[in-house]
């Protein structure tokens, strides 16, 4: 996008407010979450490698109408983290908490992902085209991520580094076997898949399937940006921050030890999950994802 382009959204999403409209969150057969609701919507076909900034203008503005909590005071990055992420976009808000600086990151697609009927395709896809969608869900993803550095213009971040993970070791106060000793984490940037790093964390961290009912299926806690990261399944920053707040300790720094207050409150938050299996109307395995909400949380 030009620079006036990514600015004059920015306005726009400086002005945002109210409420996301009622949806179900779902996890499909690929692990990507997504939000259904009632009303349906145009995703209007767009280049799969350089949409349009028309394009962005009108998608950014169903987000805006849908999900007004998860974009209000963000800015919409020039282009995709990662840079391969063609077609989804990013919206970013960094927070302090302490000493410490995250950032808030939603990434929404503009490309329907899931099955569509043939009264729902409007305009078929080509070679170098979406196809136009009648549909009711956006995928998305919600992430915090600990950084290094901003790259900002105004109010408008165009770029961030995350502060990346050195490895290390997970020290955490609970109640198992002390004599057990503490596993380490060395040379994870040289793996190609960090899926087994993430379920060595998830288990030095405690994260058994009773506490988070996904288990594998969508992992609450990974690396991104070459960064350990915290995701959520909804897509809200007031609710974000919220939740956030009470165990941003784990991402502060990973050779220190975790509070056992820290550690209990995640632990908490992870348990307010209950999930559903379900099948989607092609066949394909679905789990609906319900969390039971208190306070402003």
């Amino acid at each position: 996008m030009k620079v006036q382009d990514y600015r004059s959204i920015n306005r726009m999403l400086g002005d945002v407010s109210g409420k996301n409209k009622v949806g179900d969150v779902y996890v499909d057969n690929l692990h990507s979450p997504y939000i259904q609701f009632s009303d349906r919507f145009t995703i209007h076909g767009t280049s799969i490698t350089d949409p349009e900034f028309g394009d962005i203008k009108d998608f950014v503005q169903t987000v805006i109408k849908f999900l007004p909590e998860a974009v209000e005071g963000t800015s919409l990055l020039p282009e995709p983290r990662p840079k391969r992420e063609t077609g989804k976009l990013f919206f970013v808000r960094p927070m302090m908490f302490g000493p410490y600086q995250f950032l808030y990151v939603f990434s929404v697609d503009m490309l329907y992902l899931g099955g569509a009927k043939s009264e729902e395709v409007k305009r078929a896809g080509s070679q170098n085209m979406t196809p136009t969608i009648v549909t009711d869900r956006l995928y998305f993803q919600v992430k915090v991520i600990p950084i290094k550095t901003l790259k900002e213009e105004g109010e408008n971040v165009l770029d961030f580094e995350a502060k990346r993970f050195q490895g290390g070791e997970f020290r955490v106060e609970s109640e198992r076997d002390e004599n057990k000793p503490i596993r380490k984490f060395s040379e994870i940037f040289d793996e190609i898949d960090f899926s087994d790093t993430e379920s060595k964390i998830r288990e030095e961290l405690g994260i058994t399937t009773d506490i988070w009912k996904l288990g594998r299926i969508y992992s609450p806690i990974g690396i991104d940006y070459l960064s350990l990261s915290l995701r959520f399944l909804n897509p809200s920053l007031p609710t974000t921050i919220y939740q956030f707040k009470k165990f941003y300790q784990i991402l502060e720094n990973t050779n220190q030890t975790i509070p056992e207050e820290t550690l209990k409150s995640f632990h908490e938050y992870l348990s307010s999950f209950e999930v559903e299996r379900t099948v989607s109307k092609s066949g394909n395995i679905l789990w609906k994802v319900n969390q039971n909400l208190t306070d402003n949380g």
